[in-house]
This record gives C-alpha cells, structure tokens and sequence, in this order.
C-alpha cells in the first residue's frame, strides 16, 4: 500500500490554541485544502473572529480572551462637550 503525504489547514485559536470545529478534540477539526479556505469557513460563524491582521480567535468567555479582543479596541476618544471649560490643574 503506498503512503501519500497530504497537506490541510486548520484554523486554531491565536490565544488558546483549539481547532476550529474541534470542540476541543483535534480529531474532528474543520480540514481545508488552502489556508484562504480555512479563513472564509470562519466568517459566517459568530463563535469566531477574524481580525484585519490574521489572526483567529474563538469567542470564549475567559479572562485571556477578553485581553485579546480588548487589545483590538482602539484607545477611548476624549471626552468633548459642547460649552466645557477646560479646568488648569
């Protein structure tokens, strides 16, 4: 019999490693035949983000995944009101 070298690619979590689709089994993660493809599967699941630079993160509820998407916000704007009088301090 022979043996056939296969390459796949599967999206795993920047922060806690899981495999796409795994549910924390590596044995039923999501394959796909280019890393394009494994990417868009994630774009219509809401469990799962994509962010601008690459990286793949699963929403769980954890303290280290909340560091990560807080990390993605951009810094709060100051806060203006129209007839503020700035205070010298």
């Amino acid at each position: 019999m022979p043996i056939k070298t296969v390459t796949c690619h599967v999206a795993v979590c920047d922060v806690c490693g899981t495999a796409y689709g795994s549910d924390h089994d590596d044995e039923c993660a999501v394959h796909a035949t280019t890393h394009e493809a494994a990417v868009e599967v994630l774009h219509d699941d809401p469990e799962w983000l994509v962010t601008t630079d690459g990286r793949v993160i699963c929403l769980l509820a954890d303290p280290d995944h909340q560091a990560a998407l807080d990390a993605l916000m951009p810094p709060a704007p100051a806060a203006v009101c129209d007839g503020q009088i700035a205070l010298d301090l």
